[in-house]
């Protein structure tokens, strides 16, 4: 092959290695600029890292939402909800961020926990309050543009009292968890001074209320619908039955079921006037809860119901799904009943947390990407929006082996030494000149020559010691080396092969020779004409 050859095809095997080297070092898996997060790896470019500042950022935080407490409350006083909707926007965000450093700081367990659930508490009742509020506030100018009517002015009447109700019912729970909140507050000299100013606040939004149910005649007619609940507490997954009667309705007019001024069910009358349904208590604030009824613009009286707190299990066990991988699963259960649709946050070396949930069955999985060494994980569940409280497994320990290294740079490396390696050989090919092979020198068989041998006499020898001795004699006077076999003194002296073909049979088959034997064998040894 041509010297421009060989440079060329060298060329192009260390291009070749050059540009699979490349092609893998622009897509690196780790320590890029951007977008290399994953479960257990945080890019310090783009993720902010916990610090010990997160720990002080607690106390102010729980100083700015006792504040805003006081300032939504009085906004909805004031009846300016146009502030009121701004209020409740800051209240809300300064909530979720409260809930996330709770979660991050794994403070759950902890007074601080406890305060972080009565503020949502607080929170669902201040939102429920801006609603009734706004919708009372309608009801007040409508009741005026219908008196003449009494229908129409008998159906905002009821629809007024049961907001009444329903308002003095949502101050009677915001009330009772004020000594809860103010004392955790004071512990860490957080000022609650708005929060009880808030207190003062929603209790006048009620007596206005109140207030009004005097202006518009006092008491209400016992209204024609009629509601009960049964029971009237109960945990997790226990059903409240829903049941009433709508005097003068007919059959399959449908009933609205509000539950927290959500509309949960409608049930239809039955032929004597009759409606139920069922209520499951699911993912609901622990505490309690106002249900009416709604039909034909009538509306019932309000019934409250009370979500008891449950104590939860939580498990988790780790599976290896590959070297850097791992599956988290795990049951969420109150008592005897799964959770289902519950949150579950998997933390990772006490500080990266992954978010999962439970399925219909109260189980949850989820596959982590670890780096490689030793990680303990641990599976929470923070009870946020369930009557649950707060549960954790226990920690499991899992050894990531790690990714097996890339291929690509050791095929590459071996690629461009074997073109190189070929190269060098067909260059030295080129410079050292080709020998000819030696000559193949075959050994000559030597000539067979027959020689003068003194007379030879077996005498008394053993037959076969007698065969020996005329095999020797033979094969000196044939002059053939005394290294050759019996089979190699046929193939040199083929006349006197049948010689060598007995002695054979007679030296290493173990044949006897007879005396007429020995005789020719005595006769060939010395060379008389007539042996054969």
């Amino acid at each position: 092959m041509r010297p421009r050859a060989s440079h060329i095809i060298l060329a192009a095997a260390a291009l070749a290695a050059l540009i699979i080297l490349a092609a893998h070092a622009t897509t690196p898996v780790l320590y890029t600029a951007e977008n290399i997060s994953t479960a257990a790896h945080a890019d310090p470019a783009t993720i902010q890292k916990r610090s010990p500042g997160d720990a002080a950022a607690v106390v102010p935080l729980m100083d700015e939402l006792l504040g805003e407490t006081g300032t939504l409350a009085l906004t909805i006083k004031l009846k300016d909800y146009e502030s009121a909707e701004r209020d409740l926007a800051r209240y809300t965000e300064l909530s979720g961020r409260f809930d996330r450093l709770v979660v991050k700081l794994d403070v759950s367990g902890t007074d601080i926990g406890e305060f972080q659930r009565k503020n949502q508490e607080n929170l669902d009742s201040l939102t429920t309050l801006l609603d009734d509020s706004r919708r009372f506030d309608d009801l007040q100018r409508l009741e005026v543009e219908v008196r003449g009517d009494d229908d129409r002015h008998m159906a905002v009447v009821y629809e007024g009292e049961a907001l009444r109700q329903k308002m003095r019912e949502g101050f009677s729970a915001y009330a009772k968890r004020e000594p809860t909140v103010t004392g955790i507050a004071q512990n860490y000299d957080v000022d609650t001074a708005p929060y009880q100013e808030s207190v003062e606040h929603f209790a006048e939004v009620a007596d206005a209320a109140d207030d009004w149910r005097e202006k518009t005649g006092g008491g209400t007619p016992p209204s024609p619908l009629s509601i009960t609940l049964t029971p009237v507490e109960g945990y997790y997954g226990d059903t409240i039955r829903i049941a009433g009667t709508y005097a003068g309705g007919l059959p399959g007019t449908p009933v609205e079921v509000y539950v927290d001024s959500r509309l949960t069910e409608t049930p239809t009358l039955d032929d004597e006037g009759r409606y139920a349904c069922s209520y499951r208590i699911g993912r609901v604030l622990a505490g309690p809860h106002l249900v009416y009824t709604t039909t034909n613009g009538l509306y019932s009286e309000v019934r409250t119901f009370e979500a008891l707190s449950g104590n939860t299990t939580l498990t988790l066990a780790l599976a290896e799904v590959n070297q850097t991988t791992v599956a988290c699963t795990g049951e969420l259960r109150t008592g005897n009943r799964p959770v289902t649709g519950a949150p579950v946050l998997l933390r990772v070396d006490a500080a990266t947390l992954i978010g999962t949930g439970t399925d219909n069955n109260g189980t949850y999985r989820e596959e982590i990407t670890l780096p490689a060494g030793e990680h303990t994980i641990r599976a929470e569940f923070h009870g946020a929006g369930f009557p649950l409280n707060y549960s954790e497994s226990e920690a499991r320990t899992f050894h990531a082996r790690g990714e097996a290294p890339s291929p690509l740079p050791i095929i590459a490396a071996l690629g461009a030494l074997l073109g190189a390696g070929w190269y060098l050989r067909r260059r030295h090919q080129r410079e050292v000149p080709e020998r000819a092979p030696p000559e193949t020198v075959r050994e000559e068989e030597p000539l067979v020559e027959e020689r003068e041998i003194p007379p030879v006499e077996v005498g008394d020898l053993p037959p076969r010691d007698a065969a020996t001795l005329l095999f020797r004699t033979l094969r000196a006077r044939l002059g053939i080396p005394e290294t050759k076999t019996p089979r190699d003194c046929a193939r040199l002296a083929p006349d006197h092969a049948r010689f060598f073909e007995r002695y054979e049979m007679i030296r290493y088959a173990g044949v006897l020779p007879t005396e007429e034997e020995l005789q020719w064998m005595k006769k060939e040894a010395r060379g008389d004409e007539h042996a054969a």
